[in-house]
């Protein structure tokens, strides 16, 4: 178990008026990248910058950002500074440009802990909304990506590592992933008889699938009523998350169990009775 990321929510919108009249926008489209590396070169940051259609990604390496104890990685003392730096400067110029941005990505690694990552997504509009006190702190944080992976003696680079430009329904099945793992996690958390792993998120061809991974703790495997409890935990996080985005461009949503080889298939117009 990691410790708790502690990120907040910073971001203002720049206004420059010049003569009574505005003078446009401070970060044109085709000034975002040159502008964000610009801000990085001032704050001192060793970092790189993409910006492909409507991502902006952004490689930071920080020291001691991250530490390795036991084979394990965590977050180290300066994650909090980095993530603060980064974010600050990509609020300035996404807030403060014609382009049409939509996600962010912040690849953070630490020079002493080769080949471990720890990655921050971000929806723009979800930040706009906790700006204007439309999301409250935990639900900006459930709404936000953090991943900490490890890839190998092998540098990542950006190119590799956000070769397209994000998709908001990709976005919603790894969001969607992890809140069901915490969902299914607070369920089930007086039971004995179950324990819950790293739940799965895709989205292909007008379907979402979510990979519950919860297993027995004894031999007698699970019952049916912890079965139900599973699925029904899992489809009213899905109903409130896509409700709470007003997505609908999708046909079903699939709930795997693969333990037990269980399906639950539920179309769109079955969901909307969850909400």
């Amino acid at each position: 178990m990691h410790p708790p990321l502690r990120l907040g929510v910073c971001a203002a919108a720049v206004l420059a008026f010049a003569a009574g009249c505005s003078s446009g926008p401070t970060y044109p489209k085709e000034r975002v990248a040159d502008g964000l590396q610009s801000l990085f070169a001032e704050e001192h940051l060793n970092a790189s910058v993409r910006f492909v259609d409507h991502t902006v990604a952004v490689q930071l390496r920080y020291p001691g950002s991250l530490v390795q104890h036991d084979g394990q990685i965590g977050i180290g003392p300066a994650f909090d500074e980095a993530a603060r730096k980064a974010i600050q400067s990509i609020h300035r110029v996404v807030m403060s440009t014609n382009a049409d941005v939509r996600f962010y990505v912040v690849l953070i690694s630490d020079p002493k802990t080769p080949g471990a990552y720890l990655t921050i997504v971000r929806y723009l509009d979800d930040v706009k909304r906790a700006n204007a006190n439309m999301l409250d702190t935990p639900e900006m944080y459930a709404r936000t990506i953090f991943e900490l992976n490890a890839s190998g003696p092998q540098l990542l680079t950006l190119e590799q590592y956000v070769p397209r430009d994000i998709r908001l329904e990709e976005f919603l099945s790894w969001q969607l992933a992890r809140r069901i793992q915490t969902a299914l996690a607070e369920t089930l958390r007086s039971s004995d008889a179950a324990m819950v792993g790293r739940c799965g998120g895709a989205f292909s061809n007008g379907e979402f699938v979510f990979t519950l991974n919860v297993s027995p703790t004894t031999e007698r495997g699970l019952n049916e009523a912890t079965m139900q409890q599973v699925f029904q935990t899992s489809t009213n996080m899905i109903a409130k998350v896509l409700s709470s985005y007003k997505f609908d461009s999708f046909n079903m949503v699939r709930l795997v169990h693969p333990l037990t080889g269980r399906n639950l298939v539920l179309p769109k117009t079955r969901l909307e009775i969850f909400r």
